[in-house]
């Protein structure tokens, strides 16, 4: 991922760009982040970057021609262009995963008493981190880069994240280390147990208490919860999710007949998630397509008198070819998919040249009879 950030003041971000987790990120080659001087990209040999209103008012606004410089020369097709403004979208973990999604990122600082309006109209989104007022954008760029960059594969472990606060719109649940005892102060008998199942239990229900007692805002109109091994499950009015689970890249399917688990949801789409299993089932699917089709070109292939079964042979391998590149395509590997296409030429090759051979005897039959 590469992260663009325009800013007035970069070096605000040297200490941020040179500690911790951000600084691993960018020495694996994970992530790119180049701090843009906003002054560098005025048309002004005095480097002004702001100006009075129109119609008066106090302080000065951010001039969009060196915003509109900027970006021109930094962005490209892929490019997602953020404004930090208070006006903008709150900015929450959903966002961020959203973010994290993106291979280009430009971060747009404000700074004195706000931007020329006409800076939105090259502008993709705008956000803000919260209903409070800063001097500059510069802090609420640090704050999406940080949160964004930790959630991309390599930066840290997956599970970190996954069990963070926010991820499932609970607060994270309570931690303890060494000692066992300090001061009287206990860590809980069930982390020490090693039954990993009633620990997980344990602690996403101390997670769900935390977040009722804390940010009941969380929780919304929650009716029944559930917990199934390490995930849970909430029934509310509007809808019925399973927490707990990241879902970046997955296959969903409705299963034949609706399926039940004991009193708690009905079941009526399933999302594969684990790679291999996902590769699986699409090659199963696959194979039985083939199957099917080669039993219809052995059949055509055999009866000399069968004109229309060739034609529709034909329009099924195109079609498997199609259902391969349409719905299967992400979960299978190149190496694969170019077998198959292979597999597939060779039988349309069959088939037309049978009837290619078909056209020539009969041809060569009218040609005797004359």
């Amino acid at each position: 991922m590469k992260i663009n950030i325009l800013t007035l003041f970069p070096k605000m971000y040297d200490g941020f760009l040179n500690e911790s987790i951000i600084k691993r990120a960018i020495d694996k080659n994970l992530v790119s982040i180049n701090i843009k001087n906003i002054r560098d990209y005025t048309n002004d040999k005095h480097k002004h970057v702001d100006d009075t209103p129109y119609g008066g008012g106090a302080g000065m606004v951010l001039k969009c021609e060196p915003i509109f410089n900027a970006v021109n020369s930094i962005k490209t097709d892929k490019s997602k262009i953020i404004l930090l403004t208070p006006e903008g979208k709150k900015y929450n973990q959903k966002l961020a995963y959203d973010l994290s999604k993106e291979e280009d990122l430009i971060l747009i600082c404000g700074h004195y008493e706000g931007f020329d309006e006409r800076i939105k109209s090259i502008v993709d989104l705008e956000i803000s981190i919260g209903d409070y007022i800063l001097t500059g954008g510069e802090i609420p760029s640090m704050v999406i880069t940080d949160s964004v960059t930790r959630l991309l594969d390599g930066v840290i472990e997956k599970e970190s994240h996954l069990n963070d606060s926010f991820n499932n719109d609970l607060l994270d649940y309570p931690d303890y280390t060494k000692p066992r005892d300090f001061n009287g102060l206990k860590v809980p008998d069930v982390l020490l147990s090693g039954d990993h199942k009633k620990i997980d239990e344990w602690r996403h229900n101390e997670a769900y208490k935390k977040t009722k007692e804390k940010r009941p805002d969380l929780l919304k109109k929650e009716k029944i919860r559930k917990q199934i091994g390490k995930y849970s499950l909430i029934e509310d009015d509007e809808q019925k999710k399973i927490y707990n689970i990241n879902i970046s890249s997955s296959y969903s399917f409705t299963p034949k007949e609706k399926m039940k688990k004991e009193d708690l949801i009905g079941i009526n789409k399933v999302i594969l998630v684990k790679p291999s299993f996902v590769e699986a089932i699409a090659k199963k699917n696959i194979n039985k397509k083939m199957d099917v089709l080669l039993k219809q070109i052995s059949i055509v292939l055999n009866d000399e008198t069968d004109d229309e079964g060739a034609n529709y042979v034909l329009g099924e391998i195109d079609r498997l070819e199609d259902i391969m590149l349409k719905n299967y395509k992400d979960y299978l590997t190149d190496e694969y998919i170019n077998l198959l296409k292979n597999k597939l030429k060779i039988l349309k090759d069959e088939i037309n040249l049978k009837k290619m051979m078909k056209i020539e005897t009969v041809e060569y039959e009218r040609g005797r009879h004359r």
